[in-house]
């Protein structure tokens, strides 16, 4: 027994396998969904998607945030970033991080609320995607 995995962004699908497991980083921490799953949805975080081909290695991405429904044994991840670990220059997020953060404490008295909790979150995600890039280059 499988599930279908389909993971798709505004620009294009990016995975559409067959798995036998898929460990997300939803806002509450980790969940691992496995065939016969009980229908859900769950609002992502940013971080490392794992999944396990039914024919193959295992495998990850990451993603920035979006929601997952798993219905029958369909999951359908939306989301408006996945990556793989070899699409995130490690320079340009940096430089992205040091940008922002010196724009938060330059502006931060100017900047309505929804402006820095905005900064604030590009700069969770950029710092999300940096560790993912770590991890899977040690």
């Amino acid at each position: 027994m499988a599930l279908h995995l389909k993971i798709i962004t505004p620009m294009r699908t990016a995975v559409d396998a067959d798995v036998s497991s898929v460990l997300v980083p939803s806002v509450q921490g980790e969940m691992e969904v496995l065939p016969g799953h009980a229908d859900i949805i769950v609002a992502l975080d940013n971080g490392e998607l794992i999944y396990r081909p039914v024919e193959g290695a295992q495998q990850s991405v990451f993603v920035g945030g979006g929601f997952l429904q798993v219905s029958s044994d369909l999951m359908m991840l939306v989301t408006d970033t996945v990556l793989e670990a070899d699409e995130i220059d490690t320079n340009s997020v940096e430089e992205a991080i040091a940008r922002a953060q010196e724009s938060f404490r330059n502006q931060s008295s100017v900047l309505s609320r929804e402006e820095q909790t905005h900064l604030a979150a590009g700069i969770a995600r950029q710092l999300a995607m940096l560790e993912y890039r770590r991890k899977k280059h040690l």
